[in-house]
């Protein structure tokens, strides 16, 4: 189910990101080689094929390292084109408000990126004025910038836009401009290989704006490729050692050779082998999921077998089987006919890849928009040659499951008919690729087709109460976790019926439905006492309905068996400084500093920590402690009400005041209402209120 992904220490098919850098493998040499080059050169292009794993190296290898190189990095933009959608705004001339861009979406996505939703800079004034820069600014230190997926550039959104080559140019000489005021900005563009060549103009535009000086090199072209078998096997086995698991002697790296090893057969039914010297990572990823799931306990060793799901081949066959449905339906066709023709077409008669040209509006008989979904989802690949494109498989490995699975559809002429697991888990497959729609018609579906009290209907009420939640349809998610909860505790499965409650609870603190929360949260905690994340959430609904008091001694009561436990050490220690108790709050801090220190770096942690050493008496470094929060989180209650407090120990009684109506008002997060009375029995007590 969706629960058990959150502890999974593979991230399966979506990108890593910097918060997964601990589980981050296989790829150090990759990522220094591009950090290198980004600091070295004005430009950078970055370039793979579909799924190699750019963002990933991006994300999880080259940002975390990049502080350590004295440069300012701002974050990661992504480019998005025109909605198709006629308006004034995108059919504004590029050139009428060129020095700004406005009306164009290339420079509206980066600023985004880049800038607060309030400002309207240019793309100049982000760059140069972003928060992330070191201040004052150095006229020799690096300032990173980089573009993800610049294919998004060129994705034909809004074919009947005229001037679309127009609005790119315009984007680009605006960086141009940008990199000619800053000689030191340093530009990645992390872009598909198929789009490489259609980026080569304005890469020319941009270079040729660029600033660096003489001696910097002008442009840097970093490959990104697959993973040699050493790096697959890192990137499999590292990131178990902090879990308790780890492989039997030999089993990763019969995984990786059956990953590598592509069996073909031929129209005469000969069968041949053909071993690659390169892993995909996704697949990587299908299959170190798969074994994750199928570990028959918790401190269990894996072996080369996946337990239920077979082998390499079984799991790529799934995974196969689910996007076919998938795509299916999505452009009504028959799986079983789609199954026949992508065997037909992208497997020749001697058992090896075979490709077919885009068509005008058909590619190899079905719309192109159907490669093109099958594109997405790491089945095809497509690459670009002489202005249109040319789709095979994404990998020899997918032929071996291909045509293992036709000769059963290819008989009876038609797929079985799907049943509700089966949408239920082409729902759980389109939601961790972020394909929120696909994911809502198999859920929906997966209900209609259960519509008892399964495991199967639990699941997918689970699954469509995070959607609901992630469009803030607080209502629907309530009633989606109150049902799977229902049916998990009529089956006896306690553990699952108490992770529904704890969900729940979030959705309705989230709604604003406390004391609700609160029910619902006790219920859970009994449900699963020895669970610290679900004790930690009751705690924290008691302290924001103003039992502080009760909240310590949960957190507490969670450290004697979770002592490790980060979001109960941080809850107690802010709530030790709330109920004045400074010399507790100081040991939780420094605990939390040596296990957790990001956390201790939060704006909300360093406020508080800094009126616990104001109050005693380490007063100079409480004003630095706090003056590093309020630059980080400007409009938050509780970091505004403690910096008050740092404040007035330092004898400045207006300024304190000031801050403390500035709490009043702040809203990310704001004061909760016990905190509130604290901070207006304080302006009272000063004679602010006046």
């Amino acid at each position: 189910m969706i629960e058990a992904e959150a502890t999974s220490p593979y991230v399966g098919l979506r990108p890593f990101t910097e918060e997964d850098s601990e589980l981050f493998f296989g790829r150090d040499a990759a990522a220094h080689a591009l950090l290198a080059e980004w600091l070295r050169c004005r430009v950078v292009v970055a370039h793979g094929l579909t799924g190699v794993g750019k963002t990933s190296l991006l994300r999880a290898g080259v940002l975390p390292s990049a502080p350590s190189t004295d440069a300012d990095v701002l974050p990661v933009a992504r480019p998005s084109g025109p909605t198709g959608q006629s308006s004034e705004e995108e059919h504004e001339p590029a050139g009428s408000q060129a020095s700004f861009g406005a009306g164009n979406p290339f420079v509206q996505a980066l600023l985004r990126c880049w800038s607060s939703p309030t400002d309207t800079p240019t793309l100049l004034d982000a760059i140069r004025d972003h928060p992330a820069r070191r201040r004052p600014h150095s006229s020799t230190r690096p300032i990173l910038v980089a573009i993800d997926q610049v294919e998004e550039f060129f994705a034909a959104r809004s074919a009947q836009l005229a001037q679309l080559d127009q609005l790119r140019t315009q984007c680009f000489d605006l960086l141009a401009q940008a990199a000619a005021a800053l000689p030191t900005l340093r530009i990645l563009l992390v872009v598909r290989s198929d789009h490489r060549a259609t980026l080569e103009p304005y890469l020319r535009l941009l270079l040729a704006g660029s600033g660096g000086g003489p001696a910097t090199p002008s442009v840097a072209e970093v490959p990104v490729a697959a993973l040699e078998p050493r790096s697959a096997q890192a990137a499999l086995v590292e990131p178990l050692r902090a879990t308790g698991t780890h492989f039997a002697s030999g089993a990763a790296e019969a995984c990786v050779d059956d990953l590598a090893t592509s069996r073909f057969v031929d129209a005469t039914g000969a069968e041949s082998l053909l071993v690659a010297n390169a892993i995909q990572p996704v697949f990587l990823q299908l299959v170190a999921t798969a074994m994750w799931r199928a570990r028959p306990g918790a401190d269990a060793v894996i072996t080369s077998r996946l337990g239920p799901a077979g082998n390499v081949t079984a799991v790529l066959a799934e995974y196969l089987t689910l996007v076919l449905v998938t795509v299916a339906r999505e452009h009504d066709l028959d799986e079983g006919e789609l199954r026949a023709w992508l065997t037909r077409t992208f497997v020749t008669e001697r058992g090896r890849r075979g490709v077919a040209d885009e068509g005008l509006t058909t590619t190899a008989g079905l719309p192109t928009a159907v490669l093109e979904s099958l594109t997405a989802r790491y089945v095809l690949r497509c690459e670009h040659r002489s202005g249109s494109r040319r789709f095979e498989l994404f990998d020899d490995r997918l032929i071996e499951p291909l045509q293992r699975g036709f000769p059963e559809w290819a008989v009876s002429g038609t797929a079985a008919e799907a049943n509700a697991d089966d949408h239920l888990r082409a729902a759980q497959v389109s939601f961790a690729d972020h394909d929120l729609p696909t994911a809502r018609t198999h859920v929906e579906e997966a209900l209609r087709r259960d519509p008892g009290r399964s495991l199967t209907r639990a699941g997918a009420q689970t699954l469509r109460a995070q959607m609901c939640e992630m469009q803030g349809r607080w209502q629907d998610a309530e009633a989606c976790y109150r049902e799977a909860a229902e049916i998990y505790e009529s089956l006896s499965d306690t553990e699952s019926s108490g992770r529904m409650l704890a969900a729940l609870g979030r959705v309705l603190l989230e709604s604003g439905q406390t004391t609700r929360a609160i029910e619902d949260l006790q219920a859970a905690s009994e449900r699963l006492p020895g669970d610290a994340e679900v004790q930690a959430a009751l705690a924290h609904a008691l302290w924001r309905t103003g039992q502080p008091w009760a909240a310590a001694a949960i957190f507490s009561a969670v450290l004697t068996f979770a002592p490790d436990s980060g979001a109960a050490l941080a809850g107690r220690a802010r709530l030790r400084v709330e109920l004045g108790d400074d010399a507790a709050a100081m040991q939780d801090f420094e605990r939390l500093a040596r296990s957790a220190a990001q956390v201790v770096a939060q704006p909300s942690m360093r406020a508080a920590r800094a009126v616990a050493l104001a109050r005693r008496g380490q007063v100079a470094e409480a004003a630095n402690e706090s003056s590093v929060a309020l630059r980080e989180a400007p409009d938050s209650g509780p970091v505004l009400w403690h910096a008050a407090e740092v404040i007035r120990a330092r004898g400045d009684d207006e300024g304190a005041d000031g801050l403390l109506r500035r709490a009043l008002d702040a809203a990310e997060p704001a004061l909760l209402p016990h905190q509130q009375s604290q901070v207006l029995r304080l302006l009272r007590r000063s004679g602010a209120m006046a």
